[in-house]
């Protein structure tokens, strides 16, 4: 499904991930039954909403796009290649310009390590037209504020406004996106901000086991990097590296523009039009070769987090939208797996045997085969038995499949994630777009089918092709 980073700093669907694990786990010291979210969670608000929106997604959600007085998607490619999509949608408020660019680190050459996410920081910072400091003060004096986000695949740049103020706001973020200006002042304030975000995460169990994990799972393959690089390889990014980094991969065949909101389509896709015409052609970057798996297992033994608890990631190499059907199938195994305060695993671990305190599961979708991680805190001595529980029951799940009803119950949840993802301007720009770069805006729109269409055998499948134990990688800390 759609699982789009929501703040402005790299890889936030894993940081927000990690954030509510350690949330959880804090609770779980006064509860009687510890309990997880899921990778994929929704507020208990929301979960008890959930039968009527399943209802209400089953009954009509593909079909509203061709509904005269319903939402309904236009697109156009510009001469240079910009592809432009406007999903007009009378019943939201606000409107949402969101700029999805196929510019992830995976597209870093030798010695461009970090410059996706260094260039995601200074794009804000200033244009001959718009100067620092003068970008941000005319976009909140529309009452808004500008957001960007870094993957490995795509870097994203969004603001949601009321409409009236929509021309605005799109001229401002096409300005910033293609004259930034590299000072070195700010490109230094930045860098000292980029450090203190790289140390966070070596202080980090959670962003420190992933970002251990990446190289032993990946090798050299790009996918492997930390997005942020090293504190090394910032300390040597200089404007000239930028610019190449800027010049090379934000052309138009790279660009999707994405407006969602209560707007006219035509007008709208005129605004973009005259905003973005002038966004340079180019060559559109390949992606890299496909990674392949690890071909025995691994594990790693590292020193316990500085409190003492014992943390372990298991990695594996899922699909990629090269391969769409296992993509769906893996979204619903996943939520079979664990789901906020259920699922096989999370049933297993901390709420029979009690030797976890607590599990989270991570697939974010990739253009190319993608990490599928468990990342748990056990209790003392409890680590190498919930890696061979945790595998035990992957084995299990691919020979012999799940049940109808962990089925049902993975696909409620996942539906209803979805619906909450897309029920916003900005959740429905990001759908869109998130799908635009790696694949379709169909993926996002036929969402809600795709998940509908996945069968008990499809599950069992992917369990065996992806999640096999000769073909993991895990890093303890508990030396």
């Amino acid at each position: 499904m759609p699982k789009m980073p929501i703040a402005s700093t790299v890889s936030r669907s894993t940081q927000s991930m990690f954030s509510n694990l350690l949330e959880r786990i804090a609770l779980t010291a006064t509860e009687t039954e510890p309990s997880i979210r899921a990778f994929r969670r929704t507020p208990a608000r929301r979960a008890r909403r959930l039968g009527a929106i399943i209802l209400a997604i089953i009954a009509g959600f593909v079909a509203r796009s061709s509904a005269a007085d319903g939402p309904a998607c236009f697109e156009k490619r510009l001469p240079n290649g910009v592809h432009l999509v406007v999903y007009a949608d009378a019943s939201l408020p606000l409107a949402c310009v969101d700029v999805w660019v196929r510019a992830g680190s995976v597209f870093e050459k030798p010695g461009e390590e970090g410059a996706a996410h260094f260039l995601e920081h200074m794009l804000f910072k200033g244009t001959p037209a718009n100067p620092r400091g003068r970008l941000d003060e005319r976009i909140e004096n529309l009452g808004a504020t500008l957001n960007a986000s870094t993957s490995r695949d795509w870097a994203h740049f969004h603001t949601t406004v009321a409409p009236q103020h929509l021309s605005v706001a799109i001229d401002l973020l096409a300005d910033a996106l293609q004259n930034p200006l590299f000072e070195e002042e700010e490109m230094d304030r930045e860098r000292r901000v980029i450090l203190s975000e790289i140390a966070g995460r070596r202080s980090d169990p959670t962003q420190f086991l992933d970002d251990e994990l990446g190289p032993r799972l990946y090798g050299s393959h790009p996918y492997g990097r930390p997005i942020y690089a090293s504190a090394e390889a910032v300390s040597r990014i200089g404007p000239p590296v930028l610019r190449a980094f800027h010049n090379r991969n934000y052309v138009g065949g790279a660009m999707t523009v994405i407006v969602v909101g209560g707007v006219q389509p035509q007008q709208t896709l005129s605004v973009l039009e005259r905003a973005f015409a002038s966004v340079p052609e180019g060559a559109v970057p390949d992606w890299p070769e496909k990674p392949s798996p690890p071909d025995k297992p691994v594990v790693v033994d590292l020193p316990r987090a500085p409190d003492g608890s014992e943390w372990m990631i298991l990695g594996f190499l899922g699909p990629g939208m090269d391969v769409p059907a296992d993509v769906w199938a893996m979204d619903v195994l996943i939520s079979v797996l664990v789901r906020q305060s259920a699922g096989k695993l999370h049933d297993a671990l901390v709420t029979q045997n009690k030797t976890a305190k607590a599990i989270d599961v991570s697939f974010l979708t990739q253009k190319l085969p993608a990490r599928v991680t468990f990342t748990l805190v056990s209790e003392p001595g409890k680590t190498e038995e919930n890696r061979a529980e945790i595998l035990r029951q992957l084995d299990a799940v691919g020979r012999e499949g799940v049940t109808e009803a962990e089925m049902e119950a993975a696909k409620r949840f996942l539906l209803g994630t979805y619906a909450f993802e897309v029920e916003t301007a900005g959740g429905q720009a990001g759908s869109l777009g998130f799908y635009a770069v790696l694949s379709s805006i169909r993926d996002s729109l036929d969402y809600t089918s795709h998940i509908s269409a996945v069968a008990r055998e499809d599950v069992r499948r992917v369990a065996a092709r992806y999640l096999r134990p000769d073909r993991s990688v895990t890093v303890r800390m508990t030396q």
